[in-house]
């Protein structure tokens, strides 16, 4: 049992290492399935992270480190370009070396998620699903707005090897945003 760890640890350090020591290449993520439900006087929001993996972003993932996705998601009077409401919301996702499992938590739901395969454990970090975002009640009946949505990866420290990661590195260094079409309040709920 403590060989294995020992293989564990020492891969893991391994991973980190050769990602810390080559070029890696981007990708330029993009939300889909984005979308606002009507429950009661309550709006919820949904909505999936595409193309947001590369195989570097993996190896990290792999290491046993948290990492981190916040979404943030605003909704916004096309007339002024206020925000009317907003929330935000984190993702964690962190390998255990010892379990062989992945731990995946969403703060919109205040739950974690136990995952046995690193497929499965990626896309469940980058849903967003039925998160309760506002109360209808921000909105005015006559007036246009727009749902904004956007998505970013903390930094991460790594001592002795470097002081601090840039994680938006993996997304070519640009965060994602969606940004819908205009809506008015009633078409919401029709």
């Amino acid at each position: 049992m403590l060989q294995f760890l020992s293989d564990k640890l020492s891969a893991g350090a391994l991973l980190v290492s050769q990602l810390l020591l080559t070029a890696f290449v981007g990708t330029d993520p993009y939300f889909q399935d984005v979308s606002l439900e009507v429950r009661g006087d309550r709006l919820f929001c949904s909505a999936i992270l595409m193309e947001s993996f590369t195989p570097d972003l993996d190896l990290l993932l792999a290491s046993g480190d948290k990492v981190i996705i916040h979404f943030e998601v605003d909704l916004v009077n096309a007339a002024n370009d206020s925000v009317v409401a907003l929330a935000d919301w984190e993702h964690h996702f962190q390998y255990s070396l010892l379990e062989d499992e992945y731990t995946i938590y969403r703060s919109e739901i205040d739950k974690s998620t136990r995952v046995y395969s690193l497929e499965n454990a990626k896309e469940e970090w980058v849903k967003v699903e039925d998160a309760l975002f506002c109360r209808m009640r921000v909105m005015e009946d006559d007036q246009f707005y727009f749902l904004r949505i956007s998505a970013f990866m903390e930094e991460m420290e790594m001592p002795g090897i470097t002081d601090r990661i840039n994680l938006m590195s993996f997304w070519n260094r640009i965060r994602p945003i969606h940004i819908s079409e205009p809506f008015e309040k009633r078409q919401l709920v029709l």
